[in-house]
């Protein structure tokens, strides 16, 4: 039977929830072909707001494929301040390897035209990662931590942010990563996400025992900002992003006692400034 060709068309805001089943098929499916033990699943509403968030207001960078009477695939893409961050890339397990992931990204690659810098955070299927490397991006390796912390203070430098601090965000954001997105961030709160300040110098996102995002202007602050999250943890806490350009991260988490293991690494391209010290999000890179 001839495998249906890709159809593409712009995701609808609407759609969210019905992307968010798309790819949480699609990593069930990765982790079962790669003997993976997913972590607890991710509350739909916050998922499904951030998906409806960005087709709404990223809409050159959101696609969806159709095929069989429903979705076939997805891409979303951010971009804010010059620089471009793919968010999601998944396909329905019946329709990969048909081309249709190759369709999404060079849809979804349009909307960077003209970016300073690009960034994504792949996972471990390597037929992702050929395509990413394959559109000019570097790779650069990754880990992730996890464990309950051992013996980890809460700095004083550290206090609890709100919205009223965006505007600091975007200023760390502009140095560390070649661009603020403090708007994404902006949604990243409103759906359950705690913000810590280190006054003038950085900031953490945190949800629930998981660190979203990290950025600062000096490795001191990065590595209270770190602890500050950890400190707070009531669980199993856990932590992405640590590659060759963090090691103020892999310092931290194992003084704390967390445990590390190859993820998906980055890809990067273009001007992203220094990149560190900066744990990028998952949705908003």
């Amino acid at each position: 039977m001839a495998t249906e060709p890709p159809s593409l068309r712009p995701m609808r805001p609407d759609e969210a929830v019905a992307v968010r089943a798309l790819a949480k098929a699609a990593f069930e499916d990765l982790a079962r072909r790669n003997d993976v033990t997913l972590g607890e699943e991710d509350a739909y509403d916050a998922e499904g707001a951030r998906a409806e968030h960005i087709a709404r207001t990223h809409p050159a960078g959101a696609w969806v494929e159709e095929s069989g009477g429903g979705l076939g695939g997805a891409a979303l893409a951010v971009r804010q301040e010059g620089v471009w961050g793919l968010a999601l890339l998944v396909v329905r397990p019946d329709r990969q390897s048909a081309g249709v992931g190759r369709a999404l990204l060079t849809q979804a690659l349009a909307s960077a035209e003209g970016a300073a810098g690009a960034i994504i955070l792949a996972s471990r299927d390597w037929r992702g990662v050929r395509l990413y490397a394959q559109a000019g991006f570097t790779l650069e390796p990754s880990m992730a931590a996890e464990g309950i912390p051992r013996d980890v203070v809460a700095p004083r430098s550290v206090r609890e942010g709100s919205a009223a601090d965006l505007e600091l965000t975007a200023a760390v954001d502009r140095v560390a990563r070649g661009g603020a997105r403090a708007a994404d961030l902006a949604v990243e709160l409103a759906n359950g996400g705690r913000l810590l300040v280190c006054e003038e110098r950085g900031y953490v996102v945190v949800e629930g025992n998981r660190v979203e995002t990290l950025a600062a202007l000096d490795e001191a602050a990065a590595a209270d900002l770190l602890r500050a999250a950890m400190a707070g943890a009531t669980g199993n806490f856990e932590l992405e992003g640590l590659t060759a350009r963090q090691p103020w991260a892999v310092r931290e988490v194992l003084a704390a006692g967390l445990r590390i293991a190859p993820q998906g690494p980055h890809l990067l391209r273009g001007d992203l400034g220094p990149f560190a010290p900066y744990l990028p999000s998952g949705t908003w890179l």
